[in-house]
């Protein structure tokens, strides 16, 4: 996919299903890129800067008074999150065509002659990698995160050529692109086209706003951290859209032979694949409603909420939109923090209201195989209105503690 070498292909092909211990290169850059990107310094420093970043893209949206502005909000999702992501992890914008690279995956893994089967993706590949390597040979990842610090430290450490590290960011980068942007475009597009929905959020998150007057301006402020923990609306949302939004693939290969239920023999060696759309609409795990959309899906229950839905209560362990286990995203904490944050601001700050009279939600049929998260075949043209009585002031949003996690998963919760 990468087109890297032979040289580094083995140096990563080494001990790769860790049957010799903790040693080789999968190993230890898998290790470290968990320990970037857990709650602690690491994850800070990346959530700080994209905060920011979505901030001042919020702000970008405020029109002059009395105006009103026009958005694609699948393009504009895309375009924002790219720039507060790519900031983030390289500390500098590089926004430099993964979208063609990322269209062309699947003509690139069957690699017939790339160069004429799949020349926007072949040329798009060889862009953003020469982009990467001299990225790495001016040593601006120094002024990167822990996460892209700990990557190239590790490659380094075990003698991987610059140039194939930079194909290896290839990976990398579609790994934290490709799905939050249409998981921000998702979670919009069902708050503001349940209106009761968003009056709830909003309602929920205006509990925790902190609102002052210095000289005559009004100034508004939001901690992150509080929407995560006093806000189940919004957190509840996020995961009902992952359910029913996502089609991932957990893929895992069995390293001994296995029995299943006194019925079924797993062979060692042999690949073993697990949809998540299967379990996200399986009836029996979700209730009747399964393929309805519901809000309230995710709220624990209390004796107060418990009359106020008919959704079956699932095993947290049945939702899968990061994976599990092994395979379990090690960037679903900066991942959620950054949906929460856009959906957030957005909310709080304006109204959108769609140009064709109604919210019609696009077919997804052309979503490409990196994405987990299903994207829009066609975009949404929205127009953005300040909030009535939101429309003057200052607002400032920011994170206290990340290292309170929105447990998005079950393995969250066993921590």
């Amino acid at each position: 996919m990468c087109a890297s070498s032979k040289e580094a292909n083995d140096i990563v092909a080494v001990n790769v299903n860790c049957e010799d211990g903790d040693l080789g290169y999968s190993y230890e850059a898998h290790k470290t890129m968990q320990s970037a990107l857990a709650p602690g310094a690491g994850l800070d420093g990346m959530n700080r800067v994209m905060i920011q970043n979505i901030a001042a893209a919020l702000e970008r949206l405020r029109p002059e008074k009395g105006r009103t502005m026009t958005i694609g909000l699948g393009e504009w999702s895309r375009h924002e999150i790219t720039l507060a992501t790519t900031n983030s992890v390289y500390g500098r914008n590089l926004n430099m065509g993964y979208r063609d690279f990322e269209r062309g995956l699947v003509m690139l893994l069957i690699n017939t002659f790339p160069s004429l089967t799949a020349r926007k993706g072949y040329r798009a590949r060889e862009f953003v990698s020469k982009a990467f390597q001299e990225y790495f040979e001016a040593e601006y990842h120094e002024t990167g995160s822990m996460l892209i610090q700990n990557r190239y430290d590790t490659s380094v450490k075990h003698k991987i050529p610059v140039a194939d590290i930079a194909r290896y960011e290839l990976g990398g980068s579609i790994a934290v692109l490709v799905n939050t942007a249409p998981a921000v475009f998702w979670v919009l597009f069902y708050m503001f086209s349940h209106p009761n929905l968003l009056e709830q959020c909003r309602s929920e998150v205006g509990t925790i706003l902190t609102v002052t007057e210095d000289g005559g301006t009004i100034k508004r402020t939001l901690d992150i951290t509080s929407v995560k923990q006093d806000c189940p609306a919004v957190t509840s949302t996020l995961q009902e859209v992952l359910r029913q939004r996502t089609l991932g693939l957990q893929v895992c290969q069995v390293m001994q032979d296995t029995m299943l239920d006194n019925t079924y023999l797993l062979k060692k060696g042999a690949t073993v694949m697990m949809p998540s759309r299967v379990v996200h609409t399986d009836p029996n795990v979700w209730g009747p409603d399964v393929l309805q959309f519901n809000h309230r899906r995710f709220i624990k229950e209390t004796k107060k909420t418990k009359s106020q839905t008919e959704s079956k209560r699932p095993s947290q362990k049945a939702f899968r939109a990061f994976g599990g286990g092994n395979t379990l995203c090690p960037g679903r904490h900066f991942a959620t923090t950054e949906i929460v944050s856009t959906v957030v601001m957005m909310i709080m700050r304006y109204d959108l209201v769609p140009l064709a009279g109604k919210w019609v939600a696009p077919m997804t049929t052309k979503t490409n195989l990196a994405a987990v998260v299903m994207e829009p075949d066609t975009d949404v043209q929205v127009e953005v209105k300040p909030r009535r009585g939101f429309e003057d002031g200052d607002w400032e949003f920011r994170l206290e503690d990340s290292t309170m996690i929105f447990a998005v998963t079950a393995e969250d919760n066993e921590q």
